[in-house]
């Protein structure tokens, strides 16, 4: 039964992939094709396109009032009447007419900058309309990767357990086995299969997402996704500079800042009812019977200045000037809520960036320890010396660090996508753009300043200053209190990795600056430099054994030169506090210092160890490639 049950899901996992590519699509594709798809053909971005093209149209009607209106009137009738000369008779009259606006309060030049202003309203709603179905599409995009990863974690854990099932199956049957463990892989078994449903579901649910947003179902192959380089840097991942940088582009924001100045014309388009109306007429007019209703053609020509002046019309004026006060009103609400959105959407994600950053390492660390761990357990079980249950568990916590480690991997790019809409750039860190859009210059009757700190001030929340308890180092001495046995230790003592003093080593007592601040090469002789191939666990100074060979560079320099030193460059990541990465630089330089001494026999007089910090990354960024790149040693060997 079990096995039919197997054999039928794995049947219903082919048949619904099969179904998802029945229909034909591209072998391969990436987020930059389907984003640039999906703004040049998404409804609701046709929509607020035409909505934009509407709002130019309004601006042509509204300067429409600065030209002449000309009329030209004509009527033909026939008459019967019982007096006068002619009682019955045909008519026919012609009039043209011309009218030209003097003066009207300053409503025609009120309207038009009002309809100017609400043009660039509309603009920057869809740009941000355009943002938001780039975000959506890069989410489904990324998503789709990672149930489609997913799926295939849940797959191979089932196909483990099938194997398992098997071979307790078997021994069952034989008689060797125990009938308790294979009641045990079963449950299990019917663990992993509802798993695999669920991915399965999961991706389902993804892919139609998928397909409303771009209109078609995604490649079978999808390139990596990589944001990265579009972050700001380290230095500007300030909540503050974020912001800043997200009031001039973050489109939403922009179109509730021009909305409060396009309703500010409409109180002026009100106020200017109160003035009167001055008009230039011009008439010629002609008709073939005279004022008598003789057969007599006459004409007549006039010009001159209308004056129209309202004294009443029941109030109706004073309720426009309040509702047109009101109209800012509420476009002064919008722009709050605009503002504190934005705000939120860009604490959250800049909070998740540099959380999974932090994490990735962990996590990733846990994945390959379970692999390790299952691969070892699985050798150990087949001899008989790990139960089934050890077994079993080993693959589920091996399963469950890969989920994890994955989906902290796209939740990262997520975030990053977000951040990037939340400032208004997504569209353009993608390069991609929506065909036939105006620029603001081209539509605005002036162009807005302000100040931001008044308009949408950074308020951080009360975890942003210690969101972190794995950073907190309470007496400063480049050992965190999560590993800190000694967190009492005097200010400026040499610490070991616990954080406890320590005496310092013989060369550090010599020739070794406290910081980079302290050294210089501008006088020294350079021979030589190049990298040492040592790595450092994260928050570590501890040197492993293993990498003892990689000095060999380093002691045949200065075999090789007699009158030779070398400085030791200790470098950090961007991770982590500033200074607490300047600390351990230093420590890290001054280990691979004292190993040198310990293990070629130099002379402490010839080595110097200075530690950089993170001043000097190789790559500008915070991830687990950059990372381990930034986190190095260095060596310079100088003519003493």
């Amino acid at each position: 039964m079990k096995k039919r049950q197997i054999f039928g899901l794995l049947g219903l996992v082919t048949f619904s992939l099969s179904a998802q590519e029945s229909s034909p699509r591209m072998a391969s594709a990436s987020l930059e094709q389907y984003v640039s798809k999906s703004i040049n053909s998404n409804p609701e971005i046709q929509a607020s396109w035409r909505q934009l093209q509407i709002a130019m149209k309004d601006v042509d009607i509204a300067k429409s009032g600065y030209l002449p209106s000309i009329d030209v009137l004509a009527s033909s009738a026939y008459t019967e009447r019982n007096y006068g000369l002619d009682q019955d008779y045909a008519g026919h009259t012609a009039e043209i007419r011309l009218t030209q606006l003097l003066y009207d309060g300053f409503f025609t030049s009120s309207e038009v900058s009002r309809f100017k202003q609400a043009q660039v309203v509309r603009y920057y709603e869809l740009m941000g309309e355009i943002e938001q179905k780039s975000l959506e599409t890069a989410l489904a995009y990324m998503d789709v990767q990672l149930y489609r990863e997913l799926l295939s974690l849940a797959e191979k854990n089932l196909i483990t357990h099938v194997d398992v099932f098997k071979q307790i199956e078997e021994s069952v049957i034989a008689g060797v086995g125990r009938r308790a463990d294979l009641e045990q892989i079963s449950g299990r078994l019917s663990l992993s299969e509802s798993n695999v449903l669920t991915e399965l579901s999961n991706l389902h649910d993804v892919t139609a997402r998928f397909l409303r947003l771009v209109g078609e179902k995604p490649a079978e192959a999808l390139a990596e996704v990589s944001l990265s380089e579009a972050m700001p840097t380290s230095v500007a991942m300030d909540l503050e500079s974020i912001l800043l940088a997200a009031y001039e582009t973050n489109p939403s924001f922009n179109a509730t800042i021009y909305n409060i100045d396009a309703q500010r014309f409409a109180i002026d388009s009100a106020r200017s009812r109160y003035h009167p109306q001055v008009n230039l007429t011009a008439s010629y007019g002609a008709q073939t019977r005279d004022e008598a209703a003789l057969n007599n053609t006459i004409s007549e020509a006039s010009v001159g200045v209308n004056f129209s002046y309202n004294i009443y019309n029941g109030g109706a004026d004073r309720a426009a000037i309040r509702q047109a006060l009101s109209q800012v009103d509420l476009a002064k609400d919008l722009r709050d809520k605009a503002c504190v959105d934005m705000r939120q959407t860009i604490q959250i994600a800049r909070n998740d960036i540099q959380n999974i950053s932090e994490q990735l390492p962990s996590l990733n660390a846990h994945r390959l320890s379970s692999d390790r761990v299952k691969s070892a357990y699985m050798d150990q079980f087949t001899i008989g010396e790990r139960s089934l249950l050890d077994l079993l568990d080993s693959e589920n916590e091996y399963y469950e660090s890969s989920r994890a480690y994955v989906q902290a991997t796209y939740t990262l790019e997520k975030a990053r996508a977000r951040l990037l809409a939340a400032s208004g750039v997504l569209v353009k860190a993608l390069g991609v753009s929506r065909n036939g859009v105006a620029s603001v210059s081209e539509l605005a009757e002036k162009e807005l300043r302000y100040d931001p700190n008044h308009v949408c001030p950074a308020t951080r929340t009360s975890l942003d200053d210690e969101r972190n308890i794995l950073k907190r180092d309470s007496d400063s001495d480049g050992i965190v209190d999560l590993w800190d046995d000694c967190v009492n230790s005097a200010p400026g003592a040499m610490v070991d990795d616990f954080g406890c003093e320590a005496s310092a080593p013989e060369p550090q007592a010599l020739n070794t600056p406290a910081s980079a601040a302290d050294f210089t090469l501008d006088d020294a002789h350079v021979l030589a430099s190049f990298s040492i191939n040592i790595s450092f666990a994260s928050n570590s100074s501890k040197i492993s054994s293993e990498y003892t060979s990689s000095l060999a560079q380093v002691i045949d320099a200065l075999e090789q030169y007699d009158n030779a030193g070398v400085i030791i460059h200790g470098h950090a990541s961007l991770d982590g506090d500033a200074a607490y990465n300047q600390r351990l630089s230093e420590r890290r330089a001054s280990a691979i210092a004292a190993l040198l001494i310990e293990s070629a026999d130099i002379d402490s007089r010839r080595i110097t160890s200075v530690g950089y910090g993170e001043t000097r990354p190789l790559i500008d960024e915070e991830s687990l490639a950059a990372n381990a790149k930034n986190r190095r040693i260095e060596a310079t060997i100088i003519q003493l």
